[in-house]
């Protein structure tokens, strides 16, 4: 199946002048020069919106269930418990995740969108019954719901993330995607601290809290179905968003296993495994050593250090004034160092936390302050290295039609991180081992991950590019392109522009 016919029906035609060369790929790389469109563009399906209703989306589903994961062990006081049951949620995220293409290929990327957040709802209902009545059965049975939809939803806004933006403007767009799933964080974080500012106790959450949480949770599908099917979206450079999918779920599933043998993306996976593995280590050092209204605090503030963080990220990504490939490798090398540099603090710290004997810490106790540090520079060095994951991926992508298998692949190796991250915090491991865990799998990820980055952002004849090509796989998508009216040249070398 193709969205192509659709894709060059909703294009606006235009002569043009283009050129187009073979890259070492075997692909064109076209870079065109050509005439504006005259027609209007329909704000519904610009990017813009799309972009903000996949963050609208991402906000009210793992951007709430983010919020509970950041107060620690999703606000519960058995953090064990919790933990075990995320294990299980992402243990079948691995599934789903690699299958969501084929549920693309069956019905299309809103319905697959909306599927995947209908599991979100009942995993914060459970929470909010096994604090209120202490049942346990229920946070398992929620769990296993959220992970057979979630991983559909992850993997169809990562597709979506990936393949809707412009190629000249990826870094922004996934800092603006990323700032709603934090948003999660900061709304989560302002609703606990409100409930919660007079709780200086461990222990759980209010139990209105969890009910806001819900409800918030079963707005999410509604917000999903404003969401543009490819052939719709009206990018300002005027090219054409194409999906390309086999003709049948078998063929389909054994090309989504042919991607991992790809180059830039085999080499990838151990970052794409440690990007999100330390989300549970930060949670279950804040639910183990913080009061109620501490860590809530540390949700909200989290969040915006996070989006701000992610932001300059995404900004320097897209800075046009350097090359792509100067941009890739310092951006690496500074997340990275950054990274690495705030786990050793943090394993210091929680080593003297582990070793002294304390009661749960509150914002008014000395040790507060080094202590809550931590917990916002790995929240902060999380995000970054996870924008910085996303916008590789994209600048590596040699075709456009591995977009939605490489991201069900991406989320499938993420949620395999994360069933092993929760299944080691469920247990009674230490927090700095569970770091030096984290720390050991960073650091094994970067020598792998830097043969792929130092690799984006050459032309076929070594020039430097200084905006992403894109790349035509055959006449048909290089005709596609030409009659798009792109207003940039998407390939220049040689000089900024």
């Amino acid at each position: 199946m193709s969205y192509s016919e659709e894709a060059r029906e909703g294009a606006a035609g235009a002569v043009s002048a283009s050129h187009h060369k073979d890259d070492s790929l075997g692909h064109t790389e076209v870079a065109s020069e050509l005439v504006v469109p005259k027609r209007g563009q329909s704000w519904f399906r610009g990017n813009m919106f799309q972009v903000t209703v996949l963050g609208m989306s991402s906000f009210l589903a793992p951007g709430i269930w983010g919020a509970m994961a950041a107060t620690g062990g999703g606000g519960q006081q058995s953090v064990e418990l919790v933990n075990a049951a995320n294990s299980s949620t992402f243990c079948l995220m691995i599934v789903t995740a690699l299958l969501t293409s084929s549920m693309i290929l069956v019905t299309n990327v809103r319905v697959a969108l909306v599927f995947g957040m209908l599991g979100y709802a009942p995993y914060a209902a459970s929470l909010y019954c096994h604090g209120k009545y202490g049942t346990e059965w229920f946070v398992v049975f929620g769990a296993v719901l959220c992970g057979i939809s979630a991983g559909t939803f992850w993997a169809t806004e990562g597709t979506i993330a990936l393949a809707y933006p412009e190629r000249s403007r990826h870094g922004i767009f996934i800092s603006y995607w990323l700032m709603y799933r934090v948003l999660g964080q900061f709304i989560g974080g302002a609703i606990n601290l409100g409930l919660n500012a007079h709780n200086n106790q461990a222990g759980s959450l209010s139990d209105d809290t969890y009910i806001v949480f819900v409800v918030l949770q079963c707005v999410g599908p509604l917000v999903a179905m404003l969401i543009s099917l490819p052939h719709q979206v009206q990018r300002v450079d005027g090219t054409p968003v194409v999906i390309e999918l086999e003709d049948t779920v078998w063929n389909e599933i054994k090309a989504v296993f042919k991607t991992f043998a790809k180059r830039e993306v085999y080499l990838l996976i151990p970052m794409f495994w440690q990007s999100t593995f330390i989300e549970s280590v930060i949670g279950t050092y804040a639910g183990k050593n913080f009061t109620v209204r501490a860590r809530a605090l540390g949700s909200l503030l989290s969040a915006v250090v996070a989006s701000l963080a992610n932001y300059c990220v995404g900004g320097y990504l897209d800075w046009k004034r350097l090359s792509v490939s100067f941009r890739a490798r310092t951006a690496f090398i500074t997340v990275y160092a950054l990274q690495l540099g705030w786990l050793i603090f943090g394993i210091v710290k929680m080593n003297k936390l582990e070793d002294t004997p304390h009661e749960a810490i509150d914002w008014t106790d000395s040790e507060f302050h080094s202590a809550f540090a931590v917990y916002i520079l790995l929240q902060m060095g999380y995000n970054m290295v996870y924008a910085y994951t996303y916008w590789i991926v994209g600048a590596s992508a040699s075709k456009g039609s591995h977009i939605s298998r490489t991201a069900s692949i991406v989320r499938a190796v993420e949620s395999a991180g994360q069933a092993v991250a929760y299944g080691i915090n469920s247990t009674s491991l230490r927090t700095d081992s569970a770091a030096g865990i984290n720390m050991a799998f960073c650091a094994f990820s970067i020598p792998f991950s830097w043969f792929v980055v130092r690799r984006v952002g050459f032309a076929a004849d070594g020039s430097h590019l200084y905006q992403m090509p894109i790349y035509a796989e055959n006449d048909e998508q290089r005709e596609e392109i030409a009659k798009s009216a792109a207003v940039d040249t998407d390939a220049v070398l040689g000089e900024a522009k």
